[in-house]
Order: structure tokens, then sequence, then C-alpha cells
């Protein structure tokens, strides 16, 4: 009998990667080392080679893995599984035989069945707390030029008024990685969870800190949570500036990512009503929806921007037309089916014999 956890342990991840062909480099945290590697799926066909996976190398969740950008995730087995095109049974077998044996027996194989047997529990994730930079101030009471250039891209890119950086506490900080930048805090259950860095101009370079939940948490989800009311989007600049525009009459969340996780998708079994405002400046824009329908139901809102942007890009007067002639995703789907599916009818001019 195997112990899979045991195989887990025993297997040495690095030299996995390397007999798989997966190119790596090793990154500390906190619990120790993951791996990063590029993601051997085909979800990343325009950039292949950024390294978007993480593997943990050693402790309690050693051999687990996940893709940042279209979660693709599991252990050591799925990998081996999906790259060397196999079963997960002929999997685990590669694994027991090349990498580390697990095979218990007796008294051993008694308890792991035991321990299979019993009913597992899983608590909350206990919720850790992120830091404001020590220099972090509310950027509507900055006077230097820095600042009132940041302003003045919020209010005139994003279209977020002075009212609405105070309500999401926007400030500012010198960042070491990309120089000065505007910080914007995300609350997740009355608590501090993460903190989001964006470089004040059009494509600048975005920042979370080192071990932000960013799959485990929604922007402006407590908010949200008392309206039980909610359009999601891909980025927070975007879901404050919708806020904004509509006066908090609109309750938007934001997912950090168009390809929402599994523990956000859970988030949302709470809410009434459901909505999406997918980018659709891009292949995967859609993925967004995709995604969330399956939980959500097709009876959810869809809120379609103009072809070729997303929220960020819209002016005021796009975002107000989508929002007020969103459909239901069940209507959506049933004239996209119906569509192709109308017979056209030609007037008649004329009869010949």
């Amino acid at each position: 009998m195997i112990d899979f956890g045991l195989l887990m342990q025993r297997s040495e991840v690095a030299l996995v990667l390397t007999n798989l062909g997966l190119d790596f480099e090793r990154r500390s945290n906190k619990n120790g080392h993951e791996l990063y590697f590029a993601c051997p799926t085909d979800n990343h066909a325009e950039d292949r080679h950024k390294k978007r996976i993480s593997i943990a190398e050693s402790g309690k969740f050693k051999g687990l893995f996940n893709c940042w950008a279209c979660n693709f995730k599991g252990n050591l087995v799925h990998l081996i599984s999906h790259c060397m095109n196999i079963s997960f049974p002929q999997a685990i077998d590669v694994l027991q035989e090349r990498f580390g044996s697990a095979n218990v027996d007796g008294t051993d194989a008694l308890v792991l069945k035991l321990k299979i047997a019993k009913p597992q529990i899983e608590d909350d994730k206990p919720i850790e707390y992120f830091d404001l930079p020590d220099d972090y101030k509310l950027i509507t009471k900055c006077h230097d030029n820095q600042s009132i250039a940041a302003r003045e891209w919020l209010t005139t890119e994003r279209h977020i008024t002075p009212e609405y950086m105070d309500k999401f506490e926007i400030g500012c900080t010198m960042s070491q990685s990309i120089g000065y930048a505007i910080v914007i805090p995300i609350k997740f259950r009355g608590q501090l969870r993460s903190v989001f860095y964006a470089q004040p101009k059009k494509g600048g370079a975005k920042r979370y800190p080192k071990n932000s939940p960013q799959g485990e948490i929604l922007f402006n989800y407590d908010s949200c949570l008392e309206a039980r009311s909610y359009i999601m989007v891909e980025s927070i600049l975007d879901a404050i500036k919708i806020e904004s525009l509509t006066l908090g009459s609109v309750h938007p969340m934001a997912c950090f990512t168009n390809m929402i996780s599994d523990q956000q998708l859970r988030l949302l079994k709470d809410f009434d009503n459901h909505g999406i405002m997918p980018d659709l400046d891009g292949l995967r824009g859609w993925d967004l929806v995709d995604r969330m329908i399956p939980t959500v139901g097709k009876a959810a809102w869809i809120y379609m921007c103009p072809i070729g942007k997303d929220p960020g890009d819209c002016t005021p007067e796009e975002l107000f037309h989508a929002i007020d002639f969103g459909t239901r995703y069940c209507h959506y789907e049933s004239d996209q089916l119906a569509g192709p599916l109308t017979v056209t009818r030609h007037k008649v001019t004329q009869v010949k014999k």
C-alpha cells in the first residue's frame, strides 16, 4: 500500500522537475524554498517563457504547485501526468519507481487506512497581517510634485475623484523596486491582507508584497458582501473607478487576475446578485466569465465594454452604457446560439416559369 503523503515527502522536487525537462529557479520564503518554472500548459502561448508556477520544495506543502495566471495546480503526480501524458495511477507509479518508494504494510498500512477513513475537517486559514510602508501617506494630503502628478493621473486617466481616493485610502510611497508609487491597502474581512503598488502612469509597473494572498481574497469584498451584490472586474483600479463614477451605487469587486481561483469562487456563495464585467481587450479576457458561470449560474449579469477595451480604458460614457445595458448570461448565450440558426429571408421580386 502506498502512503501518498510519505511519497510526497520522500520525492526530491528539483529532481522531478529536472527529469521532466522543466527549467526552474529557486526562491526563498518564510516557509522554506519554492521553485518557479514556466507553465507547461498551452494557456500562455504568448509568453510561455515566464516562470508563473511556484511549487513548494519543502515543508507541509511540499510537492504542491500552482500557476498564478491560469490556475493550473495540483501535486507532483498531476504534474507528471500532464507532462508525460499518462494517467494519474501511471504517474503515481512513475513517482514511486523513480523518485522515492513509499510502500507501507503491517501496522503502518493499518494506520494509513484509518487515517484515510477519518473525516477531514478543514480549518479556516489564519489571516496574515500586512503593514503599510513606513512612508505611506494619503495621496490627497501630499503636495510634492510627484504626488500632484499622481493625483492628476488618478483623476484624468482613471476617473477617480479625491473623495474616493480617501475612501479607499489611496496613498503614496517610495518603493525600492519601482520607485515612486501609489499604494492601495487591500482589506478583507476587516483586516489588512495585502498592499497594491502601482506606478502612476498608463502601463506602469504593478506589484504585490511577497506572500500576498491574491488567490484567497477579493478586493472590496466587505463592502460588496454588505450589499450582497457585486460586479466582478480584474483590476483593483478598475473597481475603484467604477465605484467613483457611479458614486457608490454600484458595488465592484476585483479578483486581481483574469483567472479567478477556486478559493475566490467559494467566496461568492454568500451573494444574491452576481455580475461580471470582463476585459475585452485580449484573447483571454472572457476567461473570467467562463470560470465564474459554473459557480454563480447562468442568471448572472454580464456587462460588456466595447470590443477592444477593458474597464480601465473605457470613457465614463462607455462604462455607464455597459452598466445600463447589462444582460443575463443565459440571454447572451441564447443569442449566441440562435444567431447562426436564423433563417435569412430573401425578398421575392420576380417569378420565372
